[in-house]
């Protein structure tokens, strides 16, 4: 056996480190050191290097360049110095061997394994096998379900030849064997959380117990009846996952070095060896002399040897039937007799009643007694298997899986009327789950109600009217309560206890926190949240926050004065980093009223302030070069700025809305050779009832007349009987004749109503406007109306609305003059 010049103790437990190439054994004594140096605690004590590799090995492991051994066993002595509590050592100083063999060497005593049960084996490896006071089987937990299968039914074989070994050499019972599913980080997924990760490790442990149950099950210990103490060559299994580290889940995405589990592993380990160790020197020191008082007694029994043979006593001993009655008389309740600690040793003094000459002989009571217990027992493990096979509640994700649990509980999973399993562990898991739906639904429904809660507050601080100091101080308190979950994601939730046995884990609030409704009513609540925070950013940019220290209201232009667009839009992106290039969350349409009313109000005053400011900056001639002369100035950084800055107004007011210049510098290029089609198909006139001293009557007809050089067209409308609203009399113009009409730049148009007051004839005239260019615009002013003497005056009040048809319309920035 190949060692290291560390002083080897002469009685120290033995651990040994067995499995197949790539299982990680040499990787795991890296993390026992780095485990006694970070989980002392856990450990219960520090690991003193008593070989200058074993520094070594744990820095190979975490820097990933660790290589297998190539002796067939290494051997370290492993020193704990028991961790203190003040001065009190919170346990006893302890040495032990630990063995690193080599994986071909492994896969080679699994396929061959004779060595292990002859008296004195040639090889180092089968002879630690039988002299270790525990084994440390390893094997890969990434490897698929086949290879693992595989894995498991050679150590299954192993086992059997280890238990025979140690059987036939009589060592002590209780043999530790712990099966070790390494490199469980591997399994990890991306996009894992903690629990998501550990469910999926704690899986395979459960597949690795179930495929080692049925060793353990069907292990023979001999026709002796059953006894409280452990058999000879007995084996204890324990199955355990451990890693390096934690992979990077959702909460850590940078694990630190800290093993996992792998301070629990040796902890038990070493504890079950050292046991192991001290019943195997106790049971020897007993041997010798029960040796002794037995070549006492032998004398003694030669002397007897006569008179027993000549008077031979008559049988005491109980006969099947009396056993069978005095096992159901002292025979404990179900929750006992069907435990993991007492299940296989009932069950194997209940298959020697069966399996006894005499049984078929016996009453059908007593046969169906010993029958229905074997039967419960069945059962029992296959009710058990169904249930470690369902879905537990910390699995469901929306009350209609959690009701699909409980009713999976409630049915499939009943327990069976024909026993009382009211106390056993399966009977306790279920009665938890049954609670933890419970608990589950009302705690899912709490977080529903936080979040509702937040959403309805955030809700009511969106319609307020007034937004003051007070109303800044309500959105901030919200807002802090935003930070926090509505519970802890870590604590229990209430009404879910936890069971020492797998999956009994106490359900924590992560798990209702990732419930769908109260995923949709986080949603509902991130929405209401968010646009607070845009309404407030919007408020304080129109200057509507009515409180101290609040930023500039840079989106409120004065109407008069200077306003760089420039140093507006800058202002805005230096203040609002949050908001998207657009500014689309500001949007007026996303708010309800009535702040919605204001917003609109402000933002459309601005509009206005912005495009006189823009106007203002046109220098231009009333002619058909000159408009095309403006067109091309448009392009300037100043009109350009200009144009982002109104187009941003009118956005949030209308997301269609245009760029007002652009739109204009599209309106003006190539005017010179663009025709404008009229096409009105009716208008609705609007007279004042008090325009004249006497009331205005239209007669007829509206004419419309477009002049290109010396040829003019005309389109003609009807007057209809005219309704009185209010102060005004309203006549429908509807067309007579055709009405399309053709206008270029630079044409003339005119259109006159006759209209009549008492007795005289007179005519409203839409022949002015605010370009000699574009006169079509005329349309939309108010008309003149004839004088009875000659010459025109204003007539106020008279509107000429367009019902259908189409008329075409100046770009919003066309600088308008007075007509």
């Amino acid at each position: 056996m190949a060692s290291h010049p560390d002083t080897r103790p002469l009685d120290a437990p033995r651990v040994l480190l067995f499995g197949h190439r790539g299982a990680g054994k040499s990787a795991l004594i890296g993390a026992l050191m780095r485990a006694g140096e970070v989980q002392g605690e856990t450990l219960r004590g520090e690991v003193v290097p008593t070989s200058p590799e074993l520094p070594l090995i744990r820095d190979a492991a975490y820097s990933g360049t660790l290589e297998s051994t190539s002796a067939e066993l290494t051997s370290f002595t492993v020193r704990l110095r028991p961790c203190r509590v003040g001065t009190r050592a919170v346990s006893d100083p302890l040495t032990v061997i630990l063995d690193d063999c080599d994986g071909k060497a492994a896969e080679d005593l699994i396929r061959h394994s004779e060595p292990i049960t002859q008296r004195h084996p040639d090889s180092e490896l089968a002879r630690a096998v039988v002299e270790t006071d525990a084994i440390v089987l390893l094997v890969d937990a990434a490897s698929t379900r086949p290879q693992l299968a595989e894995a498991f039914k050679a150590f299954d074989a192993f086992l059997t030849t280890v238990e025979r070994a140690k059987t036939d050499a009589r060592t002590v019972g209780g043999f530790p064997v712990f099966l070790v599913l390494t490199q469980c980080d591997r399994l990890a997924q991306k996009s894992d959380t903690r629990r998501e990760w550990e469910a999926r490790v704690a899986d395979r442990v459960d597949y690795a117990w179930a495929e080692f149950d049925e060793f353990l099950k069907e292990a023979d210990h001999g026709d002796a009846p059953a006894a409280p103490f452990l058999s000879f060559g007995s084996i204890d299994l324990t199955v355990a996952a451990v890693a390096l580290r934690r992979p990077p889940l959702l909460e850590a995405p940078t694990p630190a070095d800290e093993p996992y589990l792998v301070a629990e592993l040796f902890r038990d380990c070493f504890a079950a060896a050292k046991a192991h160790h001290e019943r195997h020197r106790r049971s020897e020191a007993r041997l010798w002399w029960t040796v002794r008082a037995a070549l006492t007694a032998l004398c003694l029994l030669v002397l007897a040897f006569g008179s027993i043979a000549l008077f031979p006593p008559q049988g005491s001993a109980p006969d099947l039937a009396a056993r069978i009655d005095d096992y159901e008389l002292h025979e404990p309740p179900a929750a006992v007799r069907l435990s993991d600690t007492e299940r296989d040793r009932n069950r194997q003094t209940l298959r020697r009643f069966a399996n006894d000459g005499a049984f078929r002989s016996l009453s059908n009571d007593r046969r169906g007694f010993v029958e229905s217990r074997l039967k419960e027992i069945d059962d029992y493990l296959a009710y058990r298997a169904r249930l470690a096979g369902a879905t537990a509640p910390a699995s469901a994700r929306s009350l209609p899986d959690l009701g699909q649990v409980r009713e999976t509980l409630k049915t499939a999973l009943a327990l069976p009327g024909e026993y009382s399993w009211g106390e056993t562990a399966a009977a306790q898991l279920r009665d938890k789950w049954l609670g933890d739906c419970a608990a589950l639904e009302a705690a899912q429904q709490a977080c529903v109600d936080r979040f509702r809660d937040r959403d309805r507050a955030g809700t009511e601080l969106t319609l307020k009217r007034t937004f003051d100091a007070g109303w800044l101080r309500d959105l901030d308190a919200l807002l802090a309560r935003d930070t926090q979950p509505p519970f802890p994601p870590h604590e229990p939730i209430p009404g879910s206890p936890e069971l020492k046995q797998p999956r009994g884990e106490a359900i924590t609030y992560q798990v209702p926190l990732e419930f769908d409704e109260v995923y949709r009513a986080r949603r509902y609540w991130e929405q209401t949240r968010d646009l607070l925070v845009h309404l407030r950013d919007l408020l304080d940019a129109l200057g509507l926050v009515r409180a101290p220290d609040r930023p500039p209201a840079v989106l409120i232009l004065p109407e008069s004065g200077g306003a760089d667009p420039a140093e507006r839009l800058a202002a805005l992106a230096r203040t609002y980093p949050r908001q998207s290039a657009e500014y689309t969350e500001w949007e007026a349409w996303r708010f309800p009223d009535p702040v919605r009313g204001e917003i609109t109000a402000l933002l459309q005053k601005s509009f206005v302030n912005g495009i006189r400011h823009t106007q203002r900056l046109m220098r231009v001639e009333d002619t058909l070069t000159g408009w095309s002369a403006l067109g091309a100035t448009l392009a300037e950084p100043r009109f350009r700025d200009w144009g982002r800055l109104l187009h941003l107004l009118a956005k949030l007011q209308n997301p269609n809305a245009p760029d007002p210049v652009a739109e204009l510098a599209v309106f003006l290029r190539d005017l010179d050779k663009k025709t404008f089609e009229l096409d009105p198909h009716g208008f609705e006139l609007a007279v004042p009832l008090d325009l004249t001293f006497e009331r205005v009557e239209a007669v007829g007809p509206f004419t419309i007349t477009v002049t290109h050089g010396a040829q003019g067209s005309a389109a003609k409308f009807a007057v209809g009987k005219g309704t009185v609203r209010g102060t005004t009399t309203v006549y429908p113009l509807v067309p007579d004749g055709p009405t399309k009409l053709a206008y270029r730049a630079g044409d003339s148009l005119r259109a006159e109503l006759p209209v009549r007051a008492g007795v005289r004839e007179l005519k409203l005239l839409w022949d002015t406007g605010p370009t000699s260019v574009l006169q079509f615009d005329r349309l939309t002013y108010e008309p003149r109306l004839t004088k009875p003497g000659g010459g025109t005056e204003p007539a106020s009040g008279v509107k000429l609305v367009l019902t259908a048809g189409t008329v075409p319309a100046l770009p919003v920035l066309f600088p308008k003059r007075a007509p």
